[in-house]
Parts: structure tokens; C-alpha cells; sequence
């Protein structure tokens, strides 16, 4: 269960470290590739920390990418001058590396030895380690935004505008369903992003945007691609493969009854792995330790994201990398029958 008394002192304490070194260093923010509302709502948290103590924002390092979702609501929040985008090249004595919604340094797009000073805060256990990095991984949040949201309200930083605190917000809804797989934790972070501002909502406007028609094909061909499988009794795997819009593709899939939901695509000799899993599947093994880990293994490449939504990069063809998928399944799943 989790302890949000002791959790508030971690995020206090390592609050005070982030408002001091503000002062005399600059703050880059980094997530995994592909970054989601959740990585991008945290990185604004720290952000406002940064300003609130410098007059100077932090910056987010956009070199992993972002997803269709964030991609709006961050270039809003640069717009606004609450955060910034990184210039081409960050780290050295000058810098502090903040990473968020990532557990690890192995699943960032940056090379965290160029920085001597590196925070991690996240909501994903994780037996990786980053040797000096000053840690809070909290497996009882829901997400990593309401973590960093809590860590405002422990230095009692008041949120400027309801613009602000619904992009915050935004994070949380996107991460826990709408709250409705919110812990105790982001209950009490979107209490005090609602006397802040935020409405419920508006941050959902945030991360709900109309289909173009680019899109709404994507999904129709990755349907017309699928290649189903049978586990056992209850569970159903879908494979398929498009040129865009992955993620959107994968949601449509799990709509559709999918418990493991795998979306490839092929571009500039890599193949992208865009990954997810009902909780009931992936509740004692994340989508890392079901596939895509051995994946990056075995072609070399990389992957993050959470338990239940994560991305590959690999170096491989994708007929490859589809046959090779259902092998690396059965070891984990058993047999799979073909649907």
C-alpha cells in the first residue's frame, strides 16, 4: 500500500534539491522516446519548479520524440514560455539531468555521462540501476505526473494560471484512464491541481484531438493486416504492421478485444515496436520482460515506455522481426494459435 506521508517527505526533499540547483545550473528534462502526455505534464511540474526559483524554465529534451498526443500540448506549453525546447547539445557542469516516466538512463535518448548531476523520478519498478543518480520510483503511483504534481504542492509553488495546471492534469487523466485506475496519490495531486485552476474537462480537450483521414486509414489498414493468435483460454495477441500513425493503430486493437496489441512499422532500415497489454495480461510482466526487452536483445536497438504501453526501435527488417515475435511469445505465453 502506498505510503503517502513518507512519499510527501521524498518528494519535499528532493524538491529543495531540484529549487537549489536551479539556482545556479540549468534543468533538462528527458523521458522515454516517444514521449506521452505523462512525460510531458511532468516535465512542465519540474519545469515550473525551475522557474520559480531561477526565472528561467527548464528545457525538454525532444531528441527521442514525442507522441501525436504530446506533440501539441508541448509545443502549447513552449508557446506560453513554460518550458522550453533543449538546444542541440546539453550536459556538462553547466546542466542537471532531470529524467521522467523512465526508470533508467539505458531507456533515455540521452547520454547521461555528460552529466554530472541526474535526478530519475517514475512510477516503474525497475532492477535497472544509474549509478549516482539521485532516484524516487514510486510502483504505487499511476503515473509519474501526479508524483511531480505533489512535489509543487510540498514547496508550496502556486500554479500561475489554469492553463498551466490543466496541462499538468492532462498528464495524470492520460496515464490512469481518466482516474479510473488513479491511485491515492493522483487523487490528492488533481485535488490540488483543481484549487490551482485545472478543470477535469479541459485537460481532457488536451489529449483528445479529431482523426484526420490519414489516420482513420492507418487504422483501417492495420485491421486489414492483423495476424491474430490464441493463448490458452483468454488470451488474444494481434500483430500487424503500417506506415503511420502506430500508436492510434494499437489503440484501436485493444478496443477491439486484444490483450497484446504489437504495431509495427519500417522506416530509414529500423523497425519501430509500437507495444500494449490489457492489465490483466501484463499485470506481473511488463511488455519490457514479455518482449520487447528480448526484442532489442536480439536485434540491438532500444525500447521504453510503461508496463502496459512501451516502444522498440530495432535494427532489423520487419519480416524479420514478425516472424521472430511470436517465438519470443510462446516462451512466454505458450502455445499460440493462430486465429
Amino acid at each position: 500500500m502506498l505510503d503517502l506521508a513518507r512519499l510527501r517527505r521524498e518528494l519535499r526533499d528532493l524538491g529543495r534539491e531540484l529549487w537549489e540547483v536551479s539556482r545556479v545550473k540549468r534543468i533538462a528534462v528527458t523521458s522515454h522516446p516517444s514521449a506521452d502526455p505523462d512525460s510531458i505534464s511532468s516535465a512542465l511540474s519540474i519545469s515550473l519548479i525551475a522557474l520559480r526559483s531561477s526565472g528561467k524554465p527548464a528545457c525538454f529534451v525532444t531528441e527521442g520524440g514525442l507522441d501525436l498526443i504530446s506533440k501539441p500540448l508541448f509545443q502549447s506549453m513552449v508557446s506560453k514560455g513554460y518550458i522550453e525546447e533543449c538546444p542541440g547539445r546539453v550536459g556538462n557542469d553547466a546542466w542537471v539531468l532531470v529524467l521522467v516516466d523512465t526508470p533508467s538512463c539505458s531507456r533515455s535518448p540521452v547520454e547521461c555521462g555528460v552529466f554530472r548531476d541526474i535526478y530519475i523520478i517514475d512510477h516503474h519498478i525497475s532492477p535497472e540501476q544509474s549509478p549516482g543518480a539521485r532516484r524516487i520510483i514510486e510502483g504505487g503511483a499511476s503515473s509519474t505526473t501526479e508524483l511531480c504534481t505533489l512535489m509543487l504542492e510540498e514547496l508550496s509553488i502556486e500554479i500561475s494560471s489554469g492553463d498551466a495546471a490543466n496541462m499538468i492534469l492532462a498528464g495524470i487523466l492520460y496515464d490512469t484512464r481518466s482516474l479510473s485506475i488513479a491511485s491515492l496519490a493522483a487523487i490528492e495531486a488533481t485535488r490540488f491541481l483543481m484549487t490551482q485552476g485545472a478543470r477535469i474537462q479541459d485537460a481532457l480537450r488536451l489529449i483528445k484531438r479529431p482523426l484526420e483521414i490519414s489516420e482513420r486509414i492507418a487504422r483501417l489498414k492495420s485491421m486489414s493486416r492483423l495476424t491474430a493468435y490464441r493463448s490458452g483460454d483468454n488470451v488474444l495477441v494481434c500483430i500487424t504492421h503500417v506506415g503511420a500513425y502506430e500508436a492510434s493503430s494499437a489503440q484501436v486493437l485493444m478496443g477491439a478485444g486484444c490483450d497484446i496489441a504489437l504495431v509495427l512499422s519500417e522506416k530509414d532500415g529500423l523497425v519501430r515496436v509500437v507495444a500494449r497489454c490489457s492489465e490483466e495480461v501484463c499485470r506481473e510482466m511488463g511488455l519490457g520482460e514479455l518482449i520487447l526487452g528480448e526484442l532489442a536483445d536480439v536485434y540491438g536497438g532500444g525500447w521504453g515506455g510503461h508496463r502496459l504501453a512501451a516502444v522498440a526501435s530495432l535494427k532489423a527488417t520487419l519480416d524479420d522481426v514478425l516472424k521472430t515475435i511470436p517465438r519470443i511469445l510462446e516462451k512466454r505465453l505458450g502455445r499460440l494459435s493462430p486465429i
